[in-house]
């Protein structure tokens, strides 16, 4: 989990542009904010398409190549997850704390889940005697009612 200067965790809720673009190492531009801020504004898992969109609506001369190097450079850092699902496009989630994904076979809405508090993947999973596991990339399908959403969830 990335720490601000004064040791504390960053999360979805508490990070910031500046914060990210520093992380990530490149230059704070007005497109690189524009694209970070429509990932933290968004609960939605969007595509590069779509963040290009949603940026677009507050900086029209924003290129898709600017947010595919933003996105590219912030996956990098891991301040992002970039997810895949069939063969489906890319997906991007700003959450970067542990959790996993449910994906609507119907309607491919994605949604963050999280572990019950007090339980690890070592207390769902039958790991080989061993293994230890430092992060967790994984998927449920099935259906998601239509008031649910990442941000409802605890």
């Amino acid at each position: 989990m990335p720490k601000d200067p004064t040791g504390k965790e960053i999360t979805r809720r508490t990070a910031t542009a500046a914060f990210m673009v520093r992380k990530a190492g490149v230059r704070m531009t007005r497109q690189r904010r524009a694209v970070i801020e429509v990932l933290l504004q968004s609960y939605d898992h969007p595509t590069a398409a779509q963040i290009y969109e949603r940026a677009k609506e507050k900086h029209p001369g924003i290129s898709l190549a600017t947010v595919y190097n933003c996105i590219e450079s912030l996956a990098a850092e891991r301040l992002i997850n970039q997810l895949h699902f069939d063969n489906g496009p890319c997906r991007f989630c700003p959450n970067v704390e542990p959790h996993v994904h449910v994906l609507d076979d119907a309607t491919h809405q994605v949604i963050d889940v999280h572990m019950k508090e007090g339980l690890t993947p070592e207390d769902v999973f039958e790991l080989p005697q061993g293994v230890r596991i430092k992060s967790m990339e994984a998927y449920l399908r099935g259906e998601i009612p239509e008031n649910s959403t990442s941000e409802n969830i605890k």
